[in-house]
């Protein structure tokens, strides 16, 4: 049995909604891959990559600070000036797609068809960041039944409207069909955990004087100072799969690609994401109460382990036909690509979670050179040439294979001199 508030059972419930919120995009994938074209998912692809890169920019990451302060009075205003940092970039970014929107389809190379993506693309970037906000104040007051409730009422409304419209629910709204799923389904988790929230919460006054706000700007600004470009190449890492093969193959096989990472991705989107957030709150609470950290997350990751060697085994044996019953005969490439990619993304699933250990112990500068390392070796590929997209697939995974394995040794290295500091 848990014990109460006890790591695992923290873990537990997270990761319960968590599975439960992508069973729901996984059960429908089958359908969307069916009646969307592999150039859809390519463009939807670069789409979800330019999000997650402006959701980086736009609470200047002071919002993974809500869970450091012992004073709920700080950590509200951190919330504030996150949220606020939020609404100011959405503004910029509009009217730069307002001004620019024919030069950004043509750098992208995306067709004038889809031109109308751009302007919902600020939007669901606000709402996906004002949700990430208020979901670290549900982490840091352990409120995890309403986390995960959180990321159902998200899946169920974006996978609803994209499989309405994508089996002829609104004439002429087709080829919008993933992307406005997607900008409901940010509105909706953004509604429900305000409602979770901030239900019966006490408001200090002083999280809304200007003098008040600065100071805890300037407080935590190592949060910016430290984290954000560092986090900002993260995204482009995270991107640059997408991003390299659309400069040196075809939007199409990004499309290919697209049905690959987001399957490879699901050990990831299930476990690695929630257990990441708990490790963080866990770790911030051990360093506030002086207590080692090791001892606690040891266990996890035999676990992650086993988990990873089993899907890695999967993948390499029924990869292209487990795609090809899954997906329909037009993405069977996409399980030869997975056989190419496996290894990495076993490795960075087994690793990534932990790298909030470097958060809680507040190694913000090791972190930050790791991301940077990880970024240029990763586009350094952009001036290789690639006789074939497997030849490219395969030097890919090895490169961030070695790199996840390297910061593997710097997590256990900074928890080892903590506990040994105790």
């Amino acid at each position: 049995m848990f014990k109460k508030d006890s790591l695992y059972k923290n873990i537990s419930i997270l990761i319960s909604g968590t599975v439960i919120a992508q069973v729901i995009p996984i059960a429908i994938q089958p359908i969307l891959k069916r009646v969307f074209t592999p150039e859809d998912f390519g463009v939807f692809d670069i789409y979800l990559k330019i999000l997650g890169i402006l959701f980086v920019v736009f609470a200047l990451k002071y919002d993974m600070g809500v869970v450091l302060p012992k004073n709920k009075i700080k950590a509200q205003a951190l919330l504030i000036i996150s949220m606020l940092s939020a609404l100011v970039f959405t503004l910029i970014t509009f009217l730069i797609v307002l001004l620019f929107n024919n030069q950004i389809l043509n750098l992208l190379d995306i067709s004038s068809e889809y031109s109308f993506i751009l302007y919902l693309l600020p939007f669901s970037t606000l709402f996906f960041s004002l949700y990430n906000s208020i979901n670290y104040l549900l982490i840091r007051d352990k409120k995890f039944v309403a986390s995960s409730i959180n990321k159902v009422s998200r899946r169920a409304i974006e996978g609803g409207v994209q499989v309405g419209i994508g089996m002829g629910i609104g004439t002429g709204l087709k080829s919008y069909g993933l992307f406005i799923g997607d900008l409901l389904g940010n509105i909706a988790y953004f509604v429900s955990s305000y409602i979770q929230s901030f239900r019966g919460l006490k408001i200090d006054r002083r999280i809304f004087r200007y003098s008040f706000l600065k100071s805890v700007a300037i407080e935590y600004s190592d949060l910016p100072k430290y984290n954000m470009i560092p986090e900002l190449l993260n995204s482009f890492f995270s991107a640059s799969l997408t991003f390299i093969v659309l400069a040196k193959f075809s939007i199409v096989d990004v499309g290919y690609l697209e049905a690959t990472q987001r399957l490879l991705a699901i050990p990831s989107a299930f476990i690695s994401v929630s257990l990441g957030q708990v490790i963080l709150q866990k770790v911030a609470e051990n360093v506030s109460n002086k207590i080692k950290i090791i001892p606690e997350l040891k266990n996890l990751v035999i676990i992650m382990l086993l988990i990873a060697i089993a899907f890695t085994i999967f993948i390499l044996f029924l990869g292209p036909i487990s795609f090809k019953i899954f997906l329909g005969d037009a993405f069977e490439k996409s399980g030869v690509y997975a056989q190419y990619l496996i290894i990495y993304f076993a490795v960075s699933f087994l690793f990534s979670a932990f790298g909030q250990v470097l958060i809680g112990l507040k190694e913000f500068k090791v972190n930050a050179i790791w991301q940077v390392s990880k970024f240029f070796l990763i586009y350094s590929l952009v001036f290789i040439s690639f006789d074939s997209i497997s030849t490219f697939l395969l030097t890919y995974s090895a490169i961030g294979t070695v790199v996840y394995l390297i910061y593997a040794v710097i997590i256990f290295a900074k928890a080892r001199k903590y506990d040994n500091s105790l």
